[in-house]
């Protein structure tokens, strides 16, 4: 098992997992906000702002603060950027560290990176639906990664946790659960796409009846919580990391659909739906912590040792005496005889 002792060092990594999480969350929250202010062309051209200036000018189609907020999300980027940066050299800071996790890390540079480009495209076609749904989805991909590093890092010093055993039926029914959010996810971007929030008046909407997609989306989010429920009441007596995430997420989920048949019985107000995608954000945040944390050993074991527990052998003990393969192997012993011939005449025949 790879650990690292509790330290600056590892405080620090703790802090700037944290804040990855923070930030992956915050421009999701920060973009909800562009889209109800009917910001979203705000700057109506990509990279620069608009055909005449990199930064924020008078328009005439928007308002100065409509255009403030959107080129402020984008600047919001570059905090994103930072902090995943920052973790990713706190990681190599603090090596060894399993080749998994370091993949995962390198996902959120990437990912920001990437996530640029996509919002790019999202102003080049004027917010159309399919771009903007593709935007919001990646990321929550990040957000998983961000959610999932964080995990790893804080636990790794912290045996009560690492040696949990966890039911493979429980780790079935928390990938469940996060395959069910997924899908909720998708099904609430469709629904954002056929109603009014289209972040600009001129925003092309998907042509669906909003009521039948609202009901779908209601459907998924009725399924997600009676997987909820069933985590919670198998984990109940569980390791207490596993559930005290099981409750946390149902009372997301519970607090989350609140909030949505709200909005819809007061016909989508725009706080509401801002306040809907912070909930969003916390369930599939949530949702994620319980996935990782149903696989305790997730991210800690080493490359060799996890090949080797896939192939259904053991641990190896971590006795330092057992290192040495004529030791650890009774059949591989070698008997020499002894040199004083009078210890051999006293042994018994």
């Amino acid at each position: 098992m790879i650990s690292l002792q509790e330290s600056p060092e590892r405080r620090r990594l703790r802090r700037f997992a944290l804040a990855a999480v923070l930030t992956n969350a915050g421009i999701v929250v920060t973009g909800g906000t562009v889209r109800i202010t009917g910001s979203g062309l705000g700057c109506p051209t990509w990279p620069s702002c608009t055909d005449e200036s990199f930064v924020p000018r008078a328009d005439s189609e928007h308002a100065g603060w409509q255009m403030a907020i959107e080129y402020g999300n984008r600047l919001l980027t570059f905090v994103v950027l930072a902090a995943v940066v920052l973790l990713v050299w706190q990681l190599y800071r603090t090596r060894p560290h399993p080749k998994g996790l370091m993949r995962v890390a390198w996902m959120l540079p990437i990912g920001v990176i990437g996530q640029a480009l996509v919002g790019g495209v999202v102003v080049l076609t004027g917010l159309s639906p399919y771009t903007v749904m593709t935007h919001f989805l990646l990321s929550m991909v990040l957000l998983f990664a961000a959610v999932a590093v964080h995990e790893i890092v804080r636990r790794a010093p912290r045996p009560d946790i690492t040696s949990a055993t966890v039911p493979s039926a429980v780790q079935h029914l928390t990938t469940a659960i996060v395959a069910v959010a997924f899908l909720v996810l998708i099904a609430g971007t469709i629904t954002t796409g056929a109603g009014p929030h289209g972040g600009d008046a001129s925003a092309p909407r998907l042509p669906l009846d909003i009521r039948m997609a609202a009901l779908a989306h209601a459907d998924m989010v009725w399924l997600l919580l009676g997987l909820t429920v069933a985590l919670v009441v198998v984990t109940w007596r569980g390791p207490r990391h596993l559930a005290v995430a099981a409750r946390a997420l149902l009372v997301f989920e519970l607090l989350q659909g609140a909030i949505g048949y709200t909005q819809y019985a007061l016909g989508v107000p725009e706080a509401l739906v801002v306040v809907h995608v912070l909930g969003a954000v916390l369930v599939w945040s949530a949702a994620s912590a319980v996935w990782i944390r149903a696989r305790p050993r997730l991210g800690l074991v080493s490359d060799g040792d996890e090949e080797h527990r896939s192939q259904g052998g053991q641990d190896p003990p971590d006795d330092a005496s057992t290192s040495d393969p004529a030791a650890a192997s009774p059949s591989r012993r070698t008997t020499h005889p002894p040199d004083d011939p009078t210890t051999e005449a006293a042994a018994p025949r």
